[in-house]
């Protein structure tokens, strides 16, 4: 049993975090924004310390660590969806949103009475880019846009501090991440809540592949790192090697949802075919080999139970699930 501190802990990933270290006993506080709301917490809400502050206000962290005097900080918070603007604002708000979080909140752990032990902070794979080879942590990164160089730059500035920071730090750099919950925006829980409502979905980039990972797998390694982060390393890939293109995808959930195969269609701007700019997968040798840590849900069963879940939503009363990201 260990005091956790997450902060992002009512989005996607951090939810499911947040539930899977109740489960095993821990004692739980959760570090959200002012207007974070609750939705993916619900069902747990009363279990946590819940503790709120803007994610550049000095005092506001410093009484939030405090409170919480966590053993093991998650730093899941993050902003993924930046639209490119012909300003290029884009980058300035991925800073914003990605970077200066993680330097306050590290300033803030660094300097508390009792700092944590250990901080994990949830990375991408997006800070790769993308190419034909699996990425390996030692790879030179060529992010595509706002989001993946953001998350890189708080890669980097986590390395650089490590020495004079009084915790170990690393960064689990996540494949796409999906299952129960996940946001409307992102391509499978749409196939999911589409396939179960009966409507067609438009596949835009039908030859993309896209390493992907279920949920409960990205928690438990998650977890293996928290426990071992000298082993971990300062960054470590944390994938399943399933490397799907989206209409094999589709196709695939299609069957599994018993729903006619005409309900997955082809958009008219969708790209004619895959290349070494649409694969985008990782390297996951050293997790498996420092930690022992592989993932167990295959892809067909995590799509399975996404699937089902979306079902359930479909099925709920009206108003009972709001899920947007917090």
């Amino acid at each position: 049993m260990a005091r956790v501190l997450i902060t992002g802990a009512s989005g996607f990933i951090g939810s499911h975090l947040a539930r899977a270290c109740l489960a095993r006993g821990d004692e739980v506080s959760v570090l959200l924004r002012p207007a974070s709301r609750l939705d993916r917490l619900q069902g747990i809400a009363p279990q946590l310390q819940l503790l709120r502050a803007p994610p550049q206000d000095p005092a506001a962290l410093a009484a939030a660590l405090a409170a919480a005097r966590p053993q093991i900080l998650f730093h899941a918070a993050a902003a993924t969806r930046f639209r490119a603007d012909p300003g290029l604002e884009d980058l300035g708000r991925s800073i914003g949103d990605n970077l200066l979080p993680l330097t306050a909140l590290l300033a803030a752990a660094a300097a508390a009475a009792e700092p944590p032990q250990v901080l994990v902070r949830l990375g991408t794979i997006a800070e790769y880019g993308a190419g034909p080879e699996r990425f390996s942590e030692t790879a030179r990164e060529a992010p595509l846009n706002a989001y993946g160089a953001s998350m890189l730059a708080a890669t980097r500035f986590l390395e650089m501090a490590q020495p004079r920071l009084p915790f170990a730090a690393a960064t689990a750099r996540l494949a796409l991440t999906y299952g129960p919950g996940q946001s409307q925006d992102f391509l499978i829980p749409q196939l999911a809540r589409n396939l179960a409502a009966g409507r067609v979905t438009e596949l835009h980039s039908p030859h993309s592949r896209r390493e992907l990972i279920h949920v409960e797998d990205a928690v438990a390694g998650l977890l293996a790192i928290a426990a071992r982060p000298a082993a971990a390393g300062p960054v470590i890939n944390l994938g399943s090697g399933a490397l799907p293109d989206m209409a094999e995808l589709a196709a695939l959930m299609a069957q599994l949802a018993q729903a006619p195969p005409a309900l997955i269609r082809r958009a008219a701007d969708a790209a004619p075919g895959g290349g070494p700019d649409s694969i985008l997968h990782s390297d996951t040798t050293r997790i498996r080999r420092r930690l022992g840590w592989a993932p167990r849900v295959p892809l067909a069963e995590g799509l399975e139970r996404t699937l089902k879940w979306e079902q359930q939503m479909l099925q709920a009363p009206a108003g009972a699930e709001d899920r947007k990201q917090a």
